[in-house]
């Protein structure tokens, strides 16, 4: 082993997770990241419920159809820079530690959101208009490559041995919350405000109120104790030199792996969150209010399906939570869309609440597997890129897809297919890889 530098050997060892002084840093660290993925996918879900509003306020009147797939294709351009974001900041991260990369990556966010609620629209400012909103999801998209591996990574780290899925769980717990803090936003808005005020001025609202969380985010980023794994192979003077030349020189079994588990648990995730609600509206017909609050009471209940799912990760296995959801992912989706096509809420409802069941399962085992599958050394490298990659390949493109598939083959239920399709491929891959796949680092997980 070498030695550390002087540098590192002044930097104390930080408390064992399991200790009681360990337990209290893992608290404050699960509510520091926990906000910061909060910010994210509150942007997230207030762009995917005001996508009617957002295509006619960015775009050229005319075709509807055409408005709502330009503005898909639009949340999928944030997707495109998650890879340069997990690069850029998995690096640092490696590098230097998980806490500056988290602060920069929720003040990026912070700022882009505010700035997408002062954005002048297609009417003032033309061609103009789409492109700045174009430029604010790219800033975005970066910001979220580098948020999401970082937070899961950090919270993994800081978990005794015995709770890592658990801690890692909350990841996408914070994650939807934000996703539901976002929809209740706009679901207030909607049932405050006629719709002609909502298009006006109305929908700026929910982008601003984004700084409030940006400024509680960065205070308590900046408050955290950095990772005791981190710290450890600091002490050790045992960080990569070069993250990505270990990762894919060593590890790329682990970086294949995580990209064919995000193709079912991208895309059953970014459709139940990003494309039902404007199918329910668009194609179902339900009103807005009521659309907007079977999003709400079903996306509560499934976070907290996901903390149950990795407490299960923690007292079963990885491995049988995520077959478990692949199949799930395969046999589900038609019911529930036909389902929904049922019209009235309670069929709304119910049929989100059989989507998320399978997208719980997958929420609540793949963050702790992803961070085991690398050693601390690339471990945010490899899990930021591979999920980034994948997010920007299959969560990104699922919204788009699912509506194309409806206009191309004028069957209600045809986003179901892209959906099962995911998660056969994604059952492959799990069967066949996860257990097979391991790391130096991270012999003692629970497969």
């Amino acid at each position: 082993m070498s030695q550390p530098s002087s540098l590192d050997a002044e930097s104390p060892l930080p408390a064992a997770p399991g200790s009681p002084h360990g337990r209290r840093l893992a608290r404050r660290s699960i509510v520091a990241a926990g906000t910061g993925n909060a910010l994210e996918f509150y942007d997230f879900a207030i762009f995917a419920s005001l996508t009617p509003v957002i295509s006619k306020l960015f775009f050229p009147p005319g075709d509807p159809i055409a408005a709502v797939l330009s503005t898909f294709a639009l949340f999928g351009v944030g997707f495109v820079m998650r890879p340069v974001g997990a690069i850029v900041f998995g690096r640092l991260a490696d590098r230097r530690g998980r806490k500056v990369p988290l602060a920069i990556a929720v003040l990026i966010m912070g700022l882009t959101t505010v700035l997408i609620g002062v954005m002048p629209t297609y009417p003032a400012a033309g061609i103009t208009a789409p492109l700045l909103l174009c430029v604010a999801r790219l800033l975005q998209g970066l910001s979220v490559g580098g948020e999401f591996g970082t937070s899961a990574s950090f919270l993994v780290e800081h978990a005794p041995r015995d709770r890592r899925g658990r801690y890692g769980a909350f990841a996408f717990f914070s994650s939807t919350l934000g996703s539901v803090l976002g929809t209740v936003v706009v679901l207030l808005l909607t049932v405050s405000m006629p719709p002609a005020t909502l298009e006006a001025w109305g929908w700026r609202v929910p982008f601003l109120l984004g700084f409030p969380l940006l400024a509680i985010g960065l205070y308590l980023r900046y408050r955290i104790a950095e990772s005791p794994e981190f710290e450890e192979l600091k002490a050790d003077g045992a960080r990569a030199k070069s993250p990505l030349r270990a990762l894919f020189k060593d590890h790329w079994p682990g970086f294949l792996t995580v990209i064919g588990i995000c193709v079912g648990f991208n895309i059953a995730s970014s459709t139940v969150q990003a494309f039902v609600l404007t199918y329910i509206r668009s194609v179902v017909g339900l009103p807005a209010a009521q659309a907007l609050g079977t999003v709400v009471i079903a996306t509560t209940v499934g976070i907290f399906l996901v903390l149950a799912f990795g407490y299960l990760s923690d007292r079963y296995s990885r491995k049988a939570i995520l077959v478990f959801a692949c199949v799930l992912t395969v046999l589900l989706p038609v019911p529930a869309l036909l389902v929904i096509g049922l019209k009235g809420f309670g069929a709304a409802l119910l049929g989100q609440l059989i989507l998320w069941i399978p997208v719980a399962a997958f929420g609540g085992a793949i963050p702790v597997l992803f961070a085991e599958l690398f050693p601390t050394r690339v471990r945010v490298s490899g899990f930021g890129i591979a999920y980034g990659f994948g997010s920007a390949l299959f969560a990104g493109t699922a919204p788009f897809v699912a509506t194309l598939l409806i206009e191309l083959s004028g069957n209600k239920v045809s986003p179901a297919w892209y959906a099962m399709a995911g998660g056969a491929v994604t059952l492959v891959v799990v069967i066949t890889c996860v257990g097979r796949v391991r790391s130096a680092g991270t012999s003692d997980r629970r497969e």
